[in-house]
Order: structure tokens, then sequence, then C-alpha cells
């Protein structure tokens, strides 16, 4: 027997085909989220698609990038940051790490390459307890003023970067979040990818430093819960600690302008 279709059928099929293709979508960038997006890095990540405290509002694609370093970008990288506008390079290494590893995009035309260093959160904690207080340190580095600085400032996309993508990139990518109003629970979800994306460098920290302790080098969903914990209780709110760093409301709203508007 045929069947006959109703009105509310219609819109019980359009919306069945409605939220699949929400799915898929999902689905999709939920796997880009899980990879690098460069085929020559572990471990560069878009911090956008993540609700806000705003209903119906995310952060935007393709406005930062949180990353490893990129010594050696292979065309295919190149193409795709271009493509997708993507072309200030904020480098938290300091003047060591760099000198041994240089960015490939230091003096590549097309790209604006700016080094911020800070020195905190450059070396192992000496313990896994000591691991909080020391993303407190980066928090309040005398640079990542300037970091904030020039993401608010550049017309372009941005891609964030310290050695591994892990301790003062999570720091600045939880401090963005938080600023947009992104949920505690995604930013240490944000934070956890790292430990997905870099298994083969820390499996390679395993091999080559054997005196280091790896529990305190592999990312814990503790290390950064803990470090907002320390983060509000000294200042409150994440306006307060920005205008402590010298990050001022005009900025602070630039920032989410440039993270959540289309």
């Amino acid at each position: 027997m045929e069947r006959q279709y109703t009105g509310i059928d219609s819109v019980r099929e359009l919306l069945d085909r409605d939220l699949k293709a929400i799915t898929e979508e999902e689905l999709k960038m939920s796997a880009k989220r899980h990879s690098s997006l460069l085929e020559t890095t572990m471990n560069t990540r878009d911090l956008g698609g993540y609700e806000t405290g705003t209903p119906g509002v995310k952060t935007k694609y393709n406005r930062v990038y949180r990353s490893d370093k990129q010594n050696y970008p292979s065309e295919r990288d190149i193409d795709f940051l271009k493509s997708n506008q993507v072309t200030t390079i904020i480098d938290m290494r300091g003047a060591e790490d760099i000198a041994k590893s240089p960015s490939g995009f230091a003096q590549r035309e097309g790209f604006r390459y700016l080094n911020f260093p800070i020195e905190e959160g450059s070396h192992v904690p000496e313990s896994v307890a000591a691991v909080p207080g020391s993303y407190m340190e980066i928090a309040h580095s005398g640079n990542i003023s300037q970091v904030f600085h020039a993401i608010a400032e550049v017309d372009a996309g941005v891609m964030i970067n310290c050695s591994a993508g892990k301790d003062r990139t999570g720091v600045a990518s939880a401090l963005l979040l938080s600023l947009c109003g992104v949920s505690r629970t995604d930013i240490i979800t944000d934070y956890m990818i790292t430990k997905e994306c870099n298994r083969e460098r820390f499996k390679m920290v395993r091999k080559n430093l054997p005196d280091v302790d790896i529990n305190i080098v592999i990312p814990r969903e503790s290390f950064m819960s803990d470090f907002l914990d320390l983060l509000y209780a000294r200042y409150g709110c994440i306006e307060n600690y920005f205008d402590a760093i010298g990050v001022d409301s005009a900025v602070q709203t630039a920032i989410r302008e440039k993270i959540l508007s289309e």
C-alpha cells in the first residue's frame, strides 16, 4: 500500500535530513579536531566550533589555530594556511629553541612571523603537582600580553605555537577560549586532544629522555582544571586577569570580535 504523506510527515523528514546533515558535519569537524591540520606537524588545530555562553554563538573557524612548531611546512601546508587566510604566525618559543629548530615561516613570503618568547613552560616542571603552578607562570609571563595584543590587532587569522603545542600554547588557548565564554569542560577537552595528537612525540620522550617523568609531560585533565581553579581563585573572572596583565577591555573586545564575529 502506498504511503500517504501528511504535512507532519514532511516536516519530520526535513528535520531528520537536517539533523543527519548536522551530525555528519559535526563528525567531520570532530575528526579534524583530533588530527593535525598540517601534514608536517602533529598538533595544529582550530579553536573554532566551540559553543559559548551566548546561545547559538560558536567560536569561528580559521580565526585562531593552535600548533606545535612548524619547521618544514610543505607546499600543501602553505597553500592551506593561505587559502584560509591564516597568515600571521606567533611563535612563543625562546631563542635557544628557535636556534635549534627555526620556524619555517620566519622568512616566508606571504606570512607575518612574530616571536614573543615565553621561557616559562619551556622546561619540564619538577613534579606532577607543580604543573598547574607552572601554567600560572606561563599566564603571567612578561610577553604573554603581546601575544594577545597581536591576535587582536592583525587582520588575518593567527596561528600560535610553542614547541609541542601543549603547555604555552595550551595555556594561551585556554585563556582565549575562556574570554570567549567557552565552557570549562570544552576548554579541558581541547587541552586533552594534545594527548592524542602528540602520541608519537610522547613515545620519543620515553625513548630518548628516560630520566624524565613521563607523567609530568603527558596532559592530564587535572593540569588544566587545577590551573583554571588557581586563575579564578586569584582574579574572580577572566576579564580581571586580562586587565591585570595589561590587556584592557578594548583589546578584550577586539579578541572576542575576531574569534566570534562573522
